[in-house]
């Protein structure tokens, strides 16, 4: 999955959930940036994060991601 710094996607992850995200740093194994819209599940509640909160998920995982204008 080719991701890119600063621009916004459509995220659908198997343990995140799908949401909205803006990257601001990614590599090889990580992405990393704000949820732009959207909630992120968790296995615990305390871990879930919603919209304007700072997340990091595993780039292998994505089942796809769809830039958003």
């Amino acid at each position: 999955m080719k991701l890119e710094n600063g621009k916004t996607y459509l995220i659908d992850h198997p343990r995140k959930g799908v949401f909205v995200m803006r990257v601001d740093n990614h590599c090889d194994v990580w992405a990393s940036g704000i949820i732009v819209d959207g909630k992120v599940n968790a296995m615990l509640d305390y871990n879930e994060r919603s919209t304007g909160d700072k997340i990091a998920i595993r780039i292998d995982l994505i089942n796809s991601a769809v830039e958003q204008p």
